[in-house]
């Protein structure tokens, strides 16, 4: 009995080379949407408290980062120390004699809104459709 089996796996091969180096570009490509989105939330020029963070330092934008953590993993963030008080809104203010209180003020989820904003999974999608009409004309051709 004779088969194919060698020409099927060199095939198999090929298309999951192809979708993994698709899968590789739509991830990088959805994180750095999320992130570049992130940093356009903190440029704003309003007053104190207000959406988009206004820019006082720069500190917020310049602590904006990715990581990516393996092919279908990765996530956003930002390294400022109150980076989650300016997110959520609970913010520690002095409260004399050294003591501490939280307040919350208006929540600005710049992260958040960045995710939403960026529709990372759309991008993602998008690149692999690309790979899968490319493993199509690998296939066929």
């Amino acid at each position: 009995m004779t088969t194919n089996g060698a020409q099927v796996a060199a095939v198999y091969k090929r298309i999951r080379g192809t979708l993994d180096a698709a899968l590789d570009r739509g991830m990088t490509a959805a994180l750095l949407a999320v992130e570049r989105a992130q940093v356009k939330n903190l440029s704003g020029g309003g007053a104190t408290f207000s959406y988009p963070v206004p820019v006082r330092t720069g500190n917020l934008r310049r602590s904006a980062g990715h990581s990516r953590e393996s092919l279908t993993s990765g996530y956003v963030f930002n390294t400022a120390a109150y980076a989650g008080a300016v997110h959520s809104g609970h913010v520690s203010e002095w409260a004399g004699r050294g003591k501490h209180r939280t307040v919350d003020r208006a929540a600005r989820p710049f992260l958040t809104d960045a995710v939403d904003q960026a529709k990372p999974s759309t991008i993602v999608q998008a690149e692999i459709s690309k790979g899968l009409m490319q493993a199509g004309k690998t296939v066929f051709a």
